[in-house]
């Protein structure tokens, strides 16, 4: 700008508020500025502009104009920082913005922001070249540069299509927006200062977007303003008050200022009351006397509509408490607030601002990050890196806006620098906004707050309740209050926290506090400079140090922790390796010892802790979580000490442990581990103090004979024997026990007492060798859902069982000599059974209506399966691995989702057609696996084939019908014996890449998906970490040869084998996947409309352990193939053609238009198929045995599961 003049005031030079317009005369004021001035005057707008150029001495009566102005309007050009004039003008307006008596609205003129913000391009050579510019006012200047272009403005781009007129009018409109804003605070006495309640400009009162120059996303607003509105009913007679809550930047004023707006012409009095955070006690009178008012001006009761915005303090709704009669009935109160505690009192009901939705998210972020491009995606080399600011910034719409403005104009580089600051590194504006927040908690909150971002974040919420404070008691109600201020959120009773707070807690838990030192040390350097060169100072609190990250180790000096007497949390851990695989030694040493003085001591994690026990001078009082696994100690400290605090004690793997004595005061300790502590033969006597001790984890102590004589631990609910290999005589220490782990101990029976454990749910049995019988009174044990028996080989018989035991749903006893089980067990009143395996057992259908599992492996005498068992609607997986004698599957279940016959070597021949097929639109993938069933027919295979190739196609078709995305994976796979690809694939190659040409116009042919076949060579393979599968990279080109999608890593089937019994694949195999093309098809619609449609594809194969490429395994051939959808979308999953897939002879695919697909047998009079996929099973097989997971739910009767090795007909 040049210099001052007088102000244009265009008819009301006085009496609205002024606008000042700062500008580079030289490079604007004969085109741009001069038609905005045009259109100011017919917009009858003040404003104030120069109209000489003379500087001199009138620089004084530009600030008077600055400060007489209520809006600030900056044009950047890349002439303006050749100005000392623009620049200082520039830092006296934002001095004022700070002040919060001033608004501004940037425009960016043929510059772009970046260049402004970071003096880049002609824009910052401009400033550097100008002439008599000291360092101080320099320093001035970028500092104003960097603030303003923070702000949300308007942009017009050099290159634009957008006509200068076009542009101005809609900065005319920005700026009436605004200044109806101001009139109307004006008009009420509660004008809101904060610059960020520019309505349309930039973010609604205290960080809240209310329309950012990026539209808030119309869908998502409309959306929301339909849920508000359910909340208000404005049709009733009744008094409402709603408040709507959320985190800062969320658009609370906003949504509150449309919903007002649409509302308002329904009561005779409204008003939107703004900015309550920043104002008196004489303004809450204010607003109280103008609706007293309201009310004694207008004879009868007068319904009000009146929005109280981002409230604060409950003091500032004091007047609505102690003044019932200002609220007539009708009438409808919105408050808006960060706290929903202020309100909870006096709201019927309060709405929670969402966060925008990733697609929203992106879009947002996109337009501020983009130069204001109106656009839904970034450009493609910002893509990934632009999800990653947007998953950070977790559907907050400021955060999108700010982070957007920061990067806008920046390289990949400087994109790249900023992601990995991010989680420490806060935006100055979204930081400004938040700790408001922060400034606004009491102190034992801000402690809370503070250790939770730095240290807690995502643990039980009772455990963070606890460690917080043991004294006050009032840890508990601070968790609740920073919940209620949405400064954390507690989901599935985990404390949790924004990623937006947890980086501003971690800012300033690290940051120097009042010259005593930083208080929370959670990264890797302050941790070791407090503990090596004994930084730390009386102020820290916390520190925590990843060893993983600190190379070689360090030694601590025995007086390392001296300086810091109000320690709370201490801890060393290793997140590289969570089994820590390497040798014992860790890598914080104490060559001196250490030590310990700390008395506030709450939390103390050391792994690998390296001496024999804690040091004498360790007060433990306070003391409630210490964990020291894989740790040198012989015993925890030299004689019993007052622990009146310790809940948690984790010792786990310190296998030179032998004494717990000292832990026997530990009154309120809730759960002990000792697993894997060798040298522990006994348990104290004491432990029977431990009345609140509700776990008690001994698997692998080897050592072990017994339990204490003790029978009232009565909270204890978990006991965990596990592997106690010399553990010989179980006797009951607890009434209330519901998970009981007995497997692998060399106990000979069961004590009766054990018919006392009403609540057992669990009782695990598993691998009991030396056990010979149980007691008769298991169907005592009402509770019981589980009860494993597997590898139990001498017993014999199992119980005499008189009542129904209908709460049982897995029963294992695979592995056992168990011949017969009790009539009773299975009677139709225990069809609550899910999961069963049995061997040596004839089984009997009936009364296992519900089963869902049904495991038979290794039954050397079966050689069929039932017809009954395809009325087992249930049924999702059966397990007939290595049934030797199996030679035939008359028949399937009909929601069967796995099928594993891994080394049936007998099998020859399925029933026609396999199965009864169900049109239901909630299949799941689905897999069969016939891997070393060399005897398996070629008949047999083509009708598996068929089964899984229909299954496909009934998935896709009810994709298609809902319109589902899927990710690239396998719907329905299998895999046999066989060294062709079968005919019906149309597209072939040898080796492991197949690159088919497209057929013309496929996008139009109703394509559902695809299948992937590969021919791989074993060779007596043994599979190495017990997993071989068979990927593929897919990668589909339009005719130029531009990517228009990539997969990496899909899968196209496979094997797992569970357990450590290494498996061998002896031949040529065959794999075959069906896969969904949903998402192909998105790609193509995209395509389309940019002229790229996918005409080429480029699909290599590979065969991988789950780790690396494995050895010794040859992709020979490969083939690819479409699927399509069925004449009328939908089909007759049993009609009596087979499905068929053929090539046209112009090469085009067409599918069979009278039957559905049929598989085409090859000249042999054979088709060689079968699909594979990842077994889909929620469980694990191991030796026989199945280890399931399994879904409990109180709404039914649990399901039955059966596994069975040695059953003579089925």
């Amino acid at each position: 700008m040049a210099s001052s003049s007088t102000p244009m005031v265009n008819g009301h030079p006085q009496e609205r508020p002024q606008v000042f317009i700062n500008f580079r005369g030289e490079e604007l004021r004969k085109n741009f500025v001069s038609h905005l001035e045009d259109a100011l005057k017919d917009e009858d707008i003040n404003y104030f502009i120069d109209t000489m150029a003379d500087p001199g001495d009138e620089m004084v009566n530009l600030f008077n104009h600055i400060e007489e102005s209520k809006v600030a309007l900056a044009v950047f050009s890349e002439r303006y920082s050749e100005s000392n004039w623009c620049l200082d003008e520039l830092v006296k307006i934002m001095e004022r913005v700070d002040e919060k008596k001033l608004r501004i609205f940037p425009i960016f003129f043929h510059v772009k922001v970046g260049d402004v913000k970071y003096q880049k391009g002609k824009f910052g050579e401009n400033l550097r070249k100008g002439e008599g510019r000291d360092l101080c006012n320099m320093d001035k200047w970028k500092k104003a540069l960097q603030s303003v272009s923070r702000i949300v403005g308007l942009r017009l781009e050099a290159d634009s299509d957008r006509t200068e007129s076009n542009f101005i009018s809609q900065v005319v409109e920005k700026l009436k927006t605004v200044i109806a804003l101001i009139e109307r605070e004006e008009g009420t006495n509660m004008v809101s200062t904060s610059m960020s309640s520019m309505n349309s400009i930039g973010n609604a009162s205290s960080g809240d977007i209310l329309q950012p120059i990026a539209p808030f996303p119309s869908n998502g607003m409309k959306e929301v303003l339909k849920q508000l509105e359910e909340k208000i009913d404005f049709k009733s007679e009744e008094t409402q008050i709603v408040g709507i809550v959320g985190m800062p930047g969320t658009g609370k004023t906003a949504l509150a200022e449309m919903h007002h707006q649409e509302w308002q012409y329904k009561f005779l009095f409204n008003e939107f009351f703004r900015g309550f955070r920043e104002k008196s006690k004489d303004d809450y009178d204010w607003v109280k006397n103008t609706l007293l008012n309201a009310q004694l001006q207008r004879t009868g009761n007068v319904k009000i509509f009146v929005v109280l915005d981002d409230v604060s303090d409950k003091k500032q709704l004091e007047f609505l408490r102690t003044n019932p009669g200002l609220i007539k009935k009708g009438s409808k109160i919105v408050i808006t607030t960060r706290d929903k505690g202020l309100i909870a009192d006096l709201v019927e009901d309060t709405y929670v601002v969402p966060g925008l939705n990733d697609k929203e998210a992106l879009q947002l972020f996109s337009h501020h990050a983009f130069n204001g491009q109106d656009c839904d995606h970034p450009p493609e080399n910002f893509i990934e890196m632009s999800k990653m600011f947007v998953e950070y910034a977790g559907g907050n719409p400021l955060a999108l806006q700010e982070l957007g403005n920061e990067l806008c104009g920046e390289n990949e580089a400087h994109w790249r620098r900023r992601l990995e600051t991010l989680p420490h590194c806060c935006n100055e504006n979204i930081g400004r906004e938040l700790r408001t927040s922060y400034d606004d908690l009491t102190e034992m909150q801000k402690h809370a707050f503070l250790d939770i971002a730095c240290f807690f974040r995502s643990e039980e919420e009772d455990y963070v309740q606890h460690l917080l404070d043991t004294n006050s008691g009032e840890a508990g109600s601070e968790v609740r209050d920073l919940a209620d201020k949405f400064m954390i959120n507690i989901s599935a009773g985990r404390v949790d926290m924004h990623n937006l707070f947890c980086t501003l807690g971690k800012e300033i838990g690290s940051s120097v506090e009042k010259n005593l030192g930083k208080s929370r040390l959670w990264n890797r350097q302050d941790a070791c400079e407090a503990l090596v060169l004994k930084k730390g100072t009386v102020s820290a609190r916390g520190v925590f140090l990843d060893m993983s990250k600190i190379g070689k180790g360090i030694a601590l000096e025995r007086k390392a922790l001296i300086k810091m007497p109000n320690l709370r949390y201490l801890k060393f851990f290793d997140s590289g390796c969570p089994r820590q695989c390497e040798p014992i030694d860790g890598k914080v040493n104490l060559p001196e010892g250490l030590e310990f003085p700390l008395k506030e001591i709450r939390y103390l994690h050391w792994l690998k802790f390296p001496l024999e026990e804690l040091p004498p001078d360790f007060n433990p009082e306070n003391l409630i979580d210490l964990r020291l696994p894989y740790s040198k100690i012989k015993r925890v400290w030299r004689e019993t000490k007052d622990t009146p605090n310790l809940k948690w004690v984790d010792l786990t793997h310190s296998t030179n442990l032998n004494d717990i004595s000292a832990l026997s005061n530990a009154i309120s300790l809730r759960r002990l581990s000792l697993e894997g502590c060798t040298k522990l033969d006994k348990l104290p006597e004491g432990i029977e103090n431990m009345k609140s001790l509700a776990f008690l984890n001994l698997r692998g102590c080897t050592r072990l004979l017994s339990l204490p004589d003790i029978n009232n631990l009565i909270s204890l609910k978990t006991l965990i024997l596990s592997d106690c290999k010399m553990f010989n005589e179980f006797q009951v220490i607890s009434d209330n026990l519901e998970y009981l782990h007995l497997d692998g101990t060399a106990i000979k029976g069961l004590p009766p007492s054990i018919q006392n454990l009403g609540k057992l749910i669990v009782l695990n049995l598993k691998d009991c060798n030396e056990l010979e019988s149980l007691p008769d009174c298991l169907d005592k044990l009402k509770a019981l859902q589980e009860l494993i028996l597997s590898g139990c080989s001498r017993l014999t018989n199992f119980p005499h069982v008189e009542e129904i035991m209908e709460n049982l749903q897995i029963l294992l006893l695979d592995g056992t000599s168990i011949k017969e089980l009790p009539s009773t067990l299975l009677h139709s009143g225990n069809n609550s059974i899910d999961q069963l395996a049995l061997q040596r057992i004839q089984l009997r259908m009936t009364g296992l209506s519900l089963l869902r599992r049904l495991c038979l492996s290794r039954n050397d005498k079966i050689s069929s399966l039932q017809s009954s068992i395809s009325q087992l609607y249930h049924l999702k997986w059966i397990d007939l691995t290595y049934c030797s004698n199996l030679t035939s599957l008359s028949t399937l279940p009909p929601n069967l989702q796995c099928l594993d016959a891994h080394g049936c070597t007998s099998l020859r021949t399925v029933a026609s057609p396999l199965a009864s097929l169900l049109p239901s639109t909630e299949q799941v993938p689905s897999s069969f696996i016939f891997t070393n069933c060399e005897k398996l027919e070629h008949v047999a295979m083509n009708e598996i084939m068929c089964y899984a190739h229909n299954k496909s196609r009934l998935i896709s078709d009810a994709l298609n019908r809902q319109n589902k995305g899927l990710a690239f994976e396998v719907l329905v796979g299998t895999c046999f014996p066989g060294i062709e690809v079968p005919a019906w694939f149309n597209h072939k190659a040898s080796g492991a890449v197949i690159k088919p040409e497209l057929p013309r116009h496929w996008s139009e042919s109703g394509f559902v998906g695809i299948a992937l076949c590969a021919i791989v060579s074993f060779h007596d393979y043994k599979i190495q970490n017990n997993n071989v599968m068979v990927k593929c990279i897919c990668d589909f080109k339009n005719a130029i040869g531009t990517s228009s999608a990539s997969f990496s890593n899909c899968d196209v089937g496979g094997l797992s084998e569970a357990g450590n019994e290494q498996c061998t694949v002896k031949s040529t195999h065959v794999f075959i996947g069906f896969t969904s093309w949903l998402n192909i098809n998105k790609s193509r619609e995209v395509g389309l409309k940019e002229g790229c449609i996918p005409a080429k594809a480029s699909i290599e194969f590979k065969v991988t352990d789950g780790t690396c490429e494995a050895a010794n395994c040859e992709v020979l051939k490969c083939g690819f193939s479409f699927v399509c959808e069925s004449d009328n979308g939908s089909w007759n999953a049993n009609a009596d053609a087979n499905p068929m897939i053929y090539e046209s002879n112009n090469g085009a695919l067409e599918a069979n238009a009278e039957a559905t697909p049929v598989i085409v047998e090859t000249n042999t009079g054979s088709s060689d198929a079968n699909v594979v996929a990842n077994p889909v099973v929620e469980g694990e097989i191991q030796g026989g045995e199945q280890k399931l997971s399994k879904s409990k739910s109180n709404q039914r009767k649990p399901a039955l599961q059966v596994c069975l090795d040695i059953l003579p007909t089925l």
